[in-house]
Formats: structure tokens, C-alpha cells, sequence
């Protein structure tokens, strides 16, 4: 049966809170994007071994982080380079928080994606080449604002690559974002064979034809069957809840695009408590 965790800047900057937070409902392990306004990669040792132990005071693992590598410009050379040196730091921070799962994306997204994936596979076999003997796993996340965005896209991506340290961080609400209304269903199906890592979050339509997050299971996204599907399959891996919630404000595009630090984390805490009693009121995890 899966697991569950939280990122733990969805309740708030203060690791102690988001922890018990977790801890108090049920959950197994905690996600690291941001923490004391600190981006992961960035964090000192003295720091990471404060969110270890945090964490394992509670009885909790850390279940991934919330890298934001290659969430960068393919065509800037300069920060291309300064993301295969976050992700130099984010090996170093994940071996500290005894996890193997590092998120990274496909860098913003190109007006004709498909013209320049041989480019992009490239990166990424650099990118493996940094990783060979670490023991760790980068999960790409499908995300609307990267190259990768849905099934169909991450699934192919997976496929052509082909190397077993590249695998999938499945979002099916950024795949309903990017267009995709069967994202539980036949778009899980695309992607099962690469799953390492999973989130969920909710999101309705809004009046100006774009979405917005909503409690967990309330939205369009088809959230219990995405988690019942897990069951049925028996996935064994990490279910991470990507609140994206507020419950007065909604995140603007920006923090969306770049989350973390204390203006996206505002408003968090009341925005994921109901989204954990939503889930915890599913049933699809025991």
C-alpha cells in the first residue's frame, strides 16, 4: 500500500508545525521544498539535520525533495549551469535526509516542445552522468509549465530516455491543467510503467477559463479514483499532497510557477488541514 506524506511548505515555514501537522494525521513522511524561508538546496548541514530530526521525533521519513532542478530557461546557458550545481546540492541534502528521490523538471516550456526533446534528453543524460553511483533517483514531475506536461508527454519523454535513474513524478492535476480530463484514468495508465513518486492536489475551472486549487476531492481533478487506482495496483511508492490551496486567496501565477518562502506558504496551514481531513475521509489509503 502507498504512502503518504505532505510538503511541508504547504502548511508553513515552520517545520516544527507542518511536521506535527503530519504527524497528527496519520501521515508517513514529510516532503522538503522550502523551510525558515531556506530552499533545500540551500539549506546548511546544521539545517538538514534539523529536518531530519524533526522529522524522525515525530516518526516520520522524508519522502523526497522538492528540488526546483531544470525548472530553468533550456536556452540560457548560465542558468542551466547553475541547475546542475543545485542539483550537485540536492544529492548532498537528500543522502543527509537518508531519501533517494530528488524532483526535477524539463525546463520552461518551448513554443514547439517536441523540435527540441533530443536537446532536452540530453541535459538529462548529463544530469545522470553527475548521479551515477549515488544510489539516487531523479523523478521528473509533469508539470504544465515545462516541456513535460502530460501522460502522453512524460510517458514518451521516459520511454526514449530509457535509463532506470530517470523515472516519473505523476501530477495528475498539473496534467488536468495542461488539458488533460482523464488524467486518473487513462492518463495514469501511460504513465504507471515509470511511477516512482506521486502528488495530488484539486483544482476547478474559473470564470476566466483557467483553475484553481480547491479541497482535495472537491475539484475535477478525480482525486479518489487516481488514489484508488494506486491501491488497486498496489503501488508501494510515496503519495505527496501539493495542497496549492488557500482557502481566502489564491496563490497568484508567480508563486505557483516558483513556489516556496513565506508568501507562498501564507495561508497554508487552514488551506491543507481541510485537505487532509478530505483525505484521511477517502479511505483509499488503509
Amino acid at each position: 500500500m502507498y504512502r503518504r506524506a505532505v510538503i511541508t511548505d504547504e502548511i508553513s515555514q515552520d517545520l516544527d508545525l507542518a511536521v506535527a501537522m503530519a504527524a497528527d494525521f496519520g501521515l508517513d513522511g514529510i516532503e522538503v521544498r522550502t523551510a525558515w524561508d531556506v530552499r533545500i538546496d540551500r539549506m546548511s548541514p546544521e539545517q538538514l539535520r534539523r529536518v531530519r530530526d524533526v522529522a524522525s521525533a515525530r516518526g516520520l521519513v522524508v519522502a523526497s525533495l522538492a528540488s526546483p532542478v531544470f525548472k530553468c530557461a533550456i536556452d540560457d546557458p548560465a542558468e542551466v549551469a547553475e541547475h546542475f550545481e543545485i542539483l550537485k546540492r540536492c544529492m548532498d541534502a537528500a543522502h543527509a535526509l537518508e531519501t533517494r528521490l530528488v524532483r526535477a523538471f524539463t525546463f520552461w516550456r518551448l513554443p514547439d516542445p517536441a523540435s527540441r526533446l533530443a536537446e532536452i534528453m540530453d541535459r538529462f543524460a548529463e544530469a545522470t552522468q553527475v548521479m551515477a553511483g549515488s544510489g539516487l533517483t531523479l523523478v521528473i514531475e509533469n508539470e504544465h509549465t515545462c516541456n513535460v506536461a502530460t501522460s502522453g508527454e512524460i510517458a514518451g519523454f521516459l520511454g526514449s530516455l530509457g535509463d532506470p535513474s530517470v523515472r516519473a513524478l505523476w501530477d495528475p492535476c498539473n496534467a488536468y491543467w495542461s488539458g488533460e480530463k482523464d488524467a486518473p484514468g487513462a492518463g495514469y495508465e501511460r504513465v504507471r510503467p515509470y511511477i516512482s513518486h506521486v502528488h495530488v492536489k484539486d483544482a476547478v475551472p474559473t470564470a476566466d477559463g483557467g483553475h484553481s486549487a480547491t479541497v482535495l476531492g472537491e475539484g475535477e481533478v478525480g482525486v479518489a479514483r487516481q488514489l484508488e487506482a494506486l491501491r488497486r495496483d498496489a503501488y508501494e511508492g510515496f503519495v505527496s499532497l501539493e495542497t496549492h490551496y488557500r482557502v481566502h486567496a489564491a496563490l497568484d501565477d508567480e508563486l505557483v510557477k516558483r513556489p516556496g518562502g513565506s508568501a507562498f506558504s501564507a495561508g497554508g496551514e487552514e488551506g491543507t488541514r481541510r485537505c487532509l481531513v478530505a483525505w484521511n475521509a477517502m479511505n483509499l489509503h488503509a
